[in-house]
């Protein structure tokens, strides 16, 4: 049995810094749930973590990929839960910090059937048919008629997902929502405690998440977009050319898009992102909820926070 402490949150929620002072009182090493810190060079539109925090804490699952390649969550979770095992056999905790709630999900579930990786020829082919607005409305009816479930929480113009659970469905003949329902099982050999960073006002989080976008202009993200494509590692097509940040400077670069517009386009996409994973977290029933500000909206001090989450954390240990 893996003892292990999972620290998740929106971006901008303060995760990084809570995190590390964590693991230096409670002896954690951190592995990152953050499907795009693990590309190589993508550094200032991810909020990666600096040389300095990774000198004061061991962090794992983070710059190992090139953003040209791909990486699933069923590959994550492999790599994750060997890491933890070799942390917990030097006497360390497996610390999980990060805001990609499916990561998580993935590495909570047992050993189970997983959906077939995509297939890029079988999208392809979908996408050429798709010329206009009717096409994409006849696709999701599709889907809806297959997996109204999935359908539910789909919006037709939303093809990329409309194609994967079609794909799901075609190769295997079982549903997307088949595979979700897979991951609410619990992994019997992997006991986490889970804290959530919360906001009861979420215009705290917003403001927050501002202030991150300007702060990442400033400190050149443009010019690290620029960078990886010159190197030839932000294909469109790719996952990682499609992270809230990149997918918008490289707008800006490639078809001349006004840049105060892609910042404002940009700072609307990370509140929504935020949103979705303020809802995705409050789902999950292995997470206990922290919050940054207080009921009347007032936002806590860092060390309130960090003795907070630490009295939970260390609570399960006893």
């Amino acid at each position: 049995m893996i003892h292990a402490f999972a620290l998740t949150g929106p971006t901008a929620s303060g995760k990084t810094a809570v995190s590390i002072e964590i693991a230096k009182l409670l002896g954690c090493e951190i592995i990152s749930l953050d499907s795009m810190q693990i590309y190589k060079g993508m550094d200032i539109g991810t909020a990666k973590v600096t040389p300095a925090e990774r000198a004061a804490v061991p962090h794992h699952m983070i710059d190992f990929l090139l953003p040209s390649e791909s990486f699933s969550a069923g590959e994550y979770k492999n790599m994750a839960l060997k890491i933890a095992e070799d942390i917990v056999s030097r006497g360390k905790i497996p610390f999980f910090v990060g805001g990609t709630g499916l990561y998580l999900s993935t590495v909570l579930r047992p050993e189970c059937e997983e959906p077939p990786r995509s297939d890029p020829e079988y999208r392809k082919g979908i996408e050429e048919t798709l010329t206009n607005d009717e096409e994409k409305q006849k696709l999701f009816e599709r889907l809806r008629q297959i997996d109204p479930i999935s359908a539910e929480c789909l919006h037709y113009n939303n093809t990329r997902r409309v194609i994967r659970a079609l794909e799901i469905y075609d190769a295997t003949g079982k549903t997307k929502s088949y595979f979700d329902a897979l991951t609410k099982r619990q992994n019997e050999n992997l006991k986490i405690t889970h804290v959530t960073i919360d906001f009861h006002e979420r215009e705290n989080l917003y403001k927050r998440v501002d202030v991150r976008v300007d702060d990442m202009i400033k400190e050149g993200l443009l010019d690290e977009v620029k960078a990886l494509l010159l190197e030839g590692h932000l294909d469109e097509k790719t996952t990682a050319a499609q992270a809230i940040g990149y997918k918008e400077m490289i707008g800006v670069i490639t078809r001349g898009e006004n840049l105060s517009s892609a910042i404002e386009n940009l700072k609307q996409a990370t509140r929504n992102y935020a949103k979705r994973q303020l809802t995705w977290f409050r789902h999950m029933e292995s997470a206990r909820p922290v919050f940054a500000d207080d009921e009347s909206g007032s936002m806590k001090q860092k060390d309130a926070l960090i003795k907070e989450c630490e009295r939970i954390f260390k609570e399960s240990l006893n």
